[in-house]
């Protein structure tokens, strides 16, 4: 008897998820739309207005400068960036993640100073059952083959489940990690977390911190979107 749910898959699988024409999992059209992160603050890659010079920092990376030391986000996390996220995350569109990873290589190939380390945002044990996967750890495995670099999915641990970041405000955000994660086994001086959407950085702060109070000198966060901040109640991390 065929199995009539994976033959929808593959079809659909072949198929732009943007625009469904057929043939790549997005097609070079829509490919070509997706909104550039163009004038990113320098510390977090918040995107900043159009006229912003050029190695600006925002002002809350002045007034509060964050854990990590640099973010690579080439994306904003707006439309079809969200849907394509979506799918990726929520209905285990995998092939999506390879473009995802892609796109994010692109950006950090031609820097001097590759990080050691891959490591991904740990996934709470209630998220990988309702997923399946770690979506941050399925973009780290990608680019690890990309890049030529280790990754290791079990250095930063996350010690139990939160309460969804969607909708939250930055000072909840930031409430509902404190102290969510821990490192374990040795970690080299440059490391690179590795997550699909940047929002608040409230994640990535408390993560990076993590990793710098087990010896880490240098994280960057390399995530493939940033959450331009009138979306942040609709962002992710």
């Amino acid at each position: 008897m065929v199995n009539m749910w994976s033959l929808f898959d593959r079809i659909i699988d072949s198929c732009c998820a943007l625009c469904h024409a057929p043939g790549h999992a997005i097609c070079a059209d829509c490919l070509s739309t997706l909104p550039l992160n163009t004038a990113p603050c320098t510390r977090c890659a918040l995107p900043l207005p159009s006229g912003a010079p050029p190695d600006t920092l925002c002002a809350d990376c002045q007034a509060h400068p964050p854990a990590f030391d640099r973010v690579v986000a080439p994306l904003l996390y707006q439309r079809p960036v969200d849907d394509m996220v979506a799918q990726f995350k929520y209905r285990q569109r995998l092939h999506l993640g390879q473009v995802m990873a892609d796109t994010l290589g692109a950006a950090v190939g031609g820097q001097q100073a590759l990080p050691l380390l891959l490591v991904p945002v740990p996934a709470g044990p209630q998220r990988l059952r309702e997923r399946g996967f770690n979506q941050a750890a399925e973009l780290t495995r990608r680019l690890s083959a990309a890049l030529d670099i280790p990754w290791a999915g079990n250095r930063l641990i996350r010690a139990s489940d939160t309460q969804t970041q969607r909708g939250l405000p930055r000072p909840q955000r930031r409430r509902n990690v404190r102290g969510v994660f821990s490192c374990a086994g040795p970690l080299p001086d440059h490391v690179a977390l590795i997550d699909d959407v940047m929002t608040t950085g409230a994640t990535a702060g408390e993560a990076s911190r993590a990793l710098k109070s087990a010896g880490v000198r240098r994280v960057e966060v390399w995530a493939v979107a940033r959450t331009p901040r009138d979306r942040w109640n609709r962002g992710s991390g």
